[in-house]
């Protein structure tokens, strides 16, 4: 954690620093440099230090440079603070040009200059200790690992093994049947699935048949990992000798099966490729891993992947394995039925926390404290009760981590437990946090995307929800992971997580802060001044009250998160908060945005959806960092309606997201300025005219990494003109078009990225499917309300790749006919609201296929 911090203060010093050389102030420019030179041998040095912070001497040292780390950014935006503060809302470039010219504006300047060489003493301070110049020799081999020897993973004895009978007969007969070829079989699942004792029972059941074996758990080293099948073998590779020849030789000839449990990178099993022989004698190879592309990656010769994330422990099966590790006797008593099943609900089905947890239960006495006691370790003292190796074995792929994904993954201490956060928010969060880097060719939420993955396809990260893209909608943490990363940023101060009037802060000075469900008295919020983020999760109505002397507080925050605060009004302190990066009021109840905005010029992202603000002062459009401005007014059936926008909106050319504006406001159209926002990757514009369509057009053009387009008239009546556009804007994947068409635009037929579209009140006289059937990646279609006719046909083989269908609110439809061979991959259809709708013909394969389904009472339903 101190290279984490060590990260962000050395990115801080690139910032500003062009700053300060701008206005050649070279002594403070000489000293940022120095800090920066000795802060990255700092890091560099700490760079393997992660799980060796226990270590006795050194634990205080990794605490010292954190904190050094924390200083120079405290100093550096305390810097910044105070110019940008004086500079009246100019550009802080201009400011700095001035300020040598005032002997008063100076005083920032001499204060940071005091501050470096403070911090500057104090690194060298650190690097003269002895803990510095002596350190183990492990810490500078390389290894960033913290190591678990394969024995704190049991094998479980054979009358624990609940559930595997169930999942071991399809690996057993890939292993078994008599094929010649070469095969591997990768099981993949996430920490505590039972990956590795699944395996083992299995490896048991067919070892006999082959004529060499051998179980081996992956080491960090590829030396180890040869001397260790090697030594399976019964193979003595002596000094001097190649022992993969060796191996080679022995094994040649053989009908083998090796077992590599627990890879961790593709390099590990490229080595293992190129170590093993591959015959034609029907060897096999099993590798576990909690990482879902490496599994595809070692099985990627056609071989089988098994996923128990989707084959887990059902919840009898569950209860039976808690029930015969917590108690040997065999007898439930009635009295802890309650306690023991939140115990299984906490563990969540996984086999490893089931049964590390049940073992504990079982040598405590069988009281309603004790389980509860047990039961509440699971969340706040995850290295207690349940043991370190144990938790330590759940979140083993974190020790895996860079710096800034190790950030990502403790920013979900901020959430609520069983709380599932959007990727959209979740994504712009970590971009204002400055965790996410630059990466040549992608913008920072293509960047932010790869690192959920990443922590998804480590099984750090659970999905609650995919969209049909194979995108992650929402997502959380498993709660046994939650109570480590609790651990882990209390004990780091990452985050500081406040769930009530007995929460301790301990010795450190919060810098990120949330509430869980509480609102805290004044008092307890005093001396917190180096706060950068703040949110707030079911906290109670006296927050509004608070906000002026809570905010007060805040000077250097940067993250302001109140999505579903009870809020009426808009902070007005928060106007002064001129570090602010990111602030989200969706689904708040204000009506106003004051025009002090204007003030909040490092202002990146900007969420008001679901808010009752009807109009945007013109003020908010001198705010040029900002890369979302997402907003929506409820109207009184509390549907998104677009907010107005006054002119000027084109000088936010770094935009990367606006939704949703009104086109028109009392004075002209802004449809024109769109076209500045080269820049746009999602665009919502709605109450558009007739007229206004050449010029949107016109925009869309010049839009070339547009990937979303939501586009409404002003009513019912309105014609939508769309079909102006020459280049299509190839990259769109989501496009929604409300309002009367007299036919499909055809640009939208070369949309080869599309994936959703929806019509809305286009109200057609020819069906739109004959143009949209061939769209390649069509995968959600919503139909509302978008054609005048009696029948809806899918002819065989049209929309082959579509999974969601909604037809809704057609006012003259009464037949949908769905004929054998179309939407062969469909999931979902719905079909409501539509009156004279009076038969369904679709095939019985077509309607068994569909996980979900909704049609009218009454409609007749005909199979193909």
């Amino acid at each position: 954690m101190a290279e984490i911090a060590l990260a962000g203060s050395i990115g801080l010093l690139d910032v500003v620093l062009p700053f300060l050389q701008h206005v050649y102030h070279k002594t403070v420019s000489t000293d940022i440099n120095e800090v920066k030179e000795l802060l990255n041998t700092m890091r560099s040095f700490l760079k393997d230090t992660e799980g060796r912070e226990e270590t006795e001497g050194w634990k205080d040292l990794v605490q010292k440079v954190r904190n050094l780390a924390y200083e120079t950014e405290d100093a550096i935006e305390e810097f910044m603070s105070d110019v940008t503060g004086n500079s009246h809302h100019h550009r802080l470039t201009t400011f700095l040009h001035n300020v040598g010219h005032s002997i008063i504006d100076t005083i920032p300047i001499f204060r940071l200059s005091s501050q470096l060489k403070d911090i500057k003493a104090k690194i060298n301070n650190i690097k003269d200790t002895d803990a510095f110049r002596y350190c183990p020799s492990d810490v500078t081999s390389g290894s960033n690992v913290e190591e678990i020897p394969p024995e704190a993973y049991p094998i479980y004895r054979d009358d624990h093994l609940v559930g595997i009978e169930r999942r071991r007969g399809k690996i057993c007969s890939l292993i078994l049947n008599n094929e010649s070829r070469y095969a591997v079989i990768s099981v993949f699942g996430g920490p505590g699935t039972g990956k590795t004792t699944l395996i083992h029972e299995v490896y048991k059941m067919v070892k006999e048949d082959f004529e060499c074996c051998a179980w081996v758990p992956v080491p960090r080293s590829f030396e180890q990992l040869l001397e260790n099948i090697c030594k399976n073998m019964g193979l003595h590779v002596c000094q001097g000798m190649d022992g993969r020849q060796m191996l080679i030789q022995h094994i040649q000839q053989k009908r083998y099966i090796f077992v590599f449990d627990g890879i961790w990178n593709e390099d590990e099993w490229h080595y293992i490729e190129r170590l093993l022989p591959f015959n034609n004698k029907g060897s096999r190879i099993i590798i576990s891993t909690c990482k879902r592309n490496l599994a595809s990656i070692c099985a990627s010769r056609h071989d089988y992947i098994y996923d128990l994330n989707n084959n887990p422990l059902t919840w009898q099966e569950a209860w039976e394995l808690f029930c015969r590790k917590a108690f040997s006797s065999g007898e439930l008593q009635s009295s802890l039925v309650e306690w023991s099943e939140k115990i299984v609900t906490r563990c969540e089905r996984l086999p490893y926390a089931i049964v590390a947890v049940g073992n504990i239960l079982s040598n405590k006495p069988s009281t309603i404290m004790e389980f509860k006691n047990v039961h509440d370790s699971l969340e706040f003292e995850p290295g207690s009760s349940v043991g370190h190796t144990y938790i330590k074995k759940l979140v083993q792929s974190y020790f895996h981590l860079l710096p800034n994904l190790k950030s990502c993954f403790l920013y979900f201490c901020n959430f609520p437990e069983d709380h599932s956060v959007t990727r959209g928010r979740l994504v712009r969060l970590w971009i204002a946090e400055g965790f996410i880097e630059e990466k040549a060719g992608k913008n920072q939420e293509q960047v932010a995307d790869e690192y959920l993955d990443e922590l998804v396809q480590m099984s750090l990260v659970h999905v609650n929800k995919w969209d049909f893209d194979g995108k992650v909608k929402s997502c959380r943490v498993y709660n046994l992971i939650r109570g480590f990363i609790l651990s882990k940023s209390g004990h780091d101060n990452f985050y500081t997580v406040v769930r009530g009037p007995d929460t301790t802060w301990g010795e450190n000075i919060p810098r990120r802060l949330s509430l869980h469900n509480f609102s805290p008295c004044i008092s307890q919020t005093k001396g917190f001044p180096n706060v950068r983020t703040f949110s707030v999760f079911g906290v109670e109505n006296r927050l509004e009250s608070m906000t002026e002397d809570l905010f007060s507080k805040f000077k250097l925050l940067r993250v302001l998160d109140l999505e579903n605060a009870a809020l009426q009004h808009f902070p007005q302190e928060v106007v002064k908060l001129i570090l602010l990066r990111y602030l989200s009021l969706r689904n708040t109840e204000i009506k106003l945005v004051p025009k002090s905005i204007k003030k909040l010029q490092n202002l990146m992202i900007f969420d008001l959806r679901e808010t009752f603000v009807t109009e945007l002062p013109k003020e908010n459009c001198e705010l040029r960092k900002l890369l979302y401005l997402l907003v929506s007014c409820q109207d009184k059936n509390h549907t998104a309606v677009g907010v107005k926008a006054c002119s000027g909106i084109g000088r936010l050319t770094l935009l990367q997201k606006l939704s949703l504006i009104k086109a028109n406001n009392k004075k002209q159209s802004i449809v024109k300025e769109l076209g500045n926002l080269i820049e746009l990757r999602k665009l919502g514009i709605t109450e558009l005219m007739k007229e206004d369509g050449k010029d949107l057009c016109a925009s869309i053009e010049k839009m070339e990494h547009l990937t979303s387009l939501h586009v409404e008239s002003v009513s019912m009546e309105e014609d939508l003109d769309l079909n102006h556009v020459r280049k299509s804007p190839e990259l769109i994947n989501s496009l929604f078009l409300g309002g009367r068409l007299h036919c499909i635009p055809q640009w939208t037929c070369s949309l080869k990225n599309l994936s959703k579209f929806k019509l809305k009140l286009s109200r057609l006289e020819n069906s739109p499917l004959e143009t949209l059937q061939d769209l390649p990646s069509l995968k959600e279609l919503h139909l509302y309300d978008a054609y005048n006719g009696k029948e809806l046909v899918f002819e065989a083989k049209w929309f082959l790749e579509l999974r969601m269908l909604v037809i809704e609110q057609f006012s003259q439809l009464c037949m949908v006919v769905i004929q054998v061979t179309a939407v062969p991959k469909l999931q979902k259809l719905t079909i409501r609201n539509c009156d004279y709708l009076k038969m369904l013909c679709i095939s019985e394969s077509t309607l068994n296929r569909l996980e979900e389904k909704q049609f009218p009472k009454g409609v007749k339903i005909e199979e193909q």
